[in-house]
This record gives C-alpha cells, sequence and structure tokens, in this order.
C-alpha cells in the first residue's frame, strides 16, 4: 500500500499534487484550530488557491480528515504486522515499533496530532474503521509486551498500565517535536527507547 502524507510542511508546492497541497494544509489547519474551527476557505487560502477549486481534487472538509486518519491509521496497522510477524525476538520487536512512531512523527506531525482527539468527528463509517485499526494496534503491542515479559526482557507489571503509559508517551511525542527541532533523528530514537525501556527492563545491561 502506498502512503501519501510524509510530506514536509514547508513544501515546495511545484513537487506534489494539489491534493497532496490540500492534506498538508488541511492537517496543519484541523490541529491548529480543530477541525471545526477549519473552513474549507482557510484551507484553500493556506494554499493560495480560489475555496472552488479545492471541489476538483476533494468533495468535503471530512473527506480531508478521513484520508489524513485512515492514512496513518493503516500504515501503522500494516507495519505492525510486518513487525509482529518476524521472526525477532519480543524486545527487538517493541524497539522497532518505538522507532515507528518516532518515524511517522517526524514524517507529518500535524497529521499524527489528528490521531489522538479529531478522530471523534469522523463520520460513522469511517470512525468505525479508524477505531477498528486503532484497537488491533493497542491489542497487538500489548501482546507483545506480554510475549517480552514471558522471555524474561521485561518486568512483570500491570500490562494495560504499561501500554497506556508507552502509547501515550508515543502518541504524544509530535508536541515535543513541535518545540524543538534541533535533533538527530538517531539521537532521538536512542534516547526515547532509553527513556521508556529504562523503566520496564527485568535486566538493565541487555
Amino acid at each position: 500500500m502506498a502512503y501519501t502524507l510524509g510530506i514536509p510542511m514547508d513544501i515546495d508546492k511545484g513537487l506534489y499534487s494539489r491534493k497532496q497541497q490540500i492534506l498538508i494544509a488541511g492537517a496543519k489547519l484541523f490541529h491548529k484550530n480543530g477541525f471545526k474551527g477549519t473552513t474549507l476557505q482557510s484551507i484553500a487560502q493556506e494554499i493560495g488557491i480560489e475555496g472552488p477549486s479545492l471541489y476538483n481534487h476533494i468533495k468535503s472538509k471530512n473527506e480531508i480528515l478521513s484520508t489524513l486518519l485512515l492514512t496513518n491509521a493503516q500504515e501503522f496497522s500494516d507495519r505492525m504486522q510486518e513487525i509482529k510477524s518476524s521472526s525477532e525476538k519480543a524486545l527487538q520487536k517493541l524497539e522497532r515499533l518505538i522507532s515507528l512512531h518516532i518515524e511517522l512523527t517526524l514524517k507529518n506531525p500535524d497529521a499524527m496530532a489528528l490521531m489522538l482527539n479529531e478522530w471523534v468527528h469522523l463520520e460513522k463509517a469511517d470512525r468505525t474503521k479508524y477505531v477498528k485499526l486503532r484497537d488491533e494496534y493497542d491489542n497487538d503491542f500489548q501482546s507483545i509486551l506480554v510475549n517480552s515479559i514471558d522471555e524474561g526482557d521485561l518486568v512483570e507489571t500491570e500490562i494495560n498500565l504499561m501500554r497506556f503509559m508507552i502509547l501515550s508517551s508515543l502518541r504524544s511525542l509530535y508536541a515535543w517535536t513541535a518545540k524543538y527541532h534541533s535533533f538527530n533523528r538517531i539521537e532521538l530514537e536512542v534516547s526515547v527507547k532509553s527513556l521508556i525501556l529504562n523503566g520496564i527492563l527485568k535486566n538493565k545491561n541487555l
């Protein structure tokens, strides 16, 4: 499956399709003003076109939100299945999932920010699909934590709380990256993995 949201916010409009520009502007304004506080006219102004021209590329504001959220959710789902089916130890899978969250956050932080709260504005069918993808991802993430405990790499603790604390941190990382720009991705991955794993590793020398 192709994913098309990984476009910098300071885009050179000549390099991307009009629909990609609309998605970028939509993500930025939905994040800044909320879905309800954003109009199609403001999205058009953001990319320098007339409002009616948007309808040559999208049907509605809801379509923009749906595309942003479901594209991200599907990518998380597909990458989870790839990682889950690998022959690696569960701890290595967990480390890859942390890297995945960092990768997708840096690729499009505005779209990532929408996944926490703006999904409630999806239309019913899209909301149902989004919640299903999210819940399946969470369940798979938890199963990897359980397997890592069973393999003796993580401490035994309340598993739902462990999953909640880790995913809450990873899903809020966009807020940190928006404030602090002078970082190296590799250094960021090392730091995040250290901060998350040091509290749950059974053997700190792993």
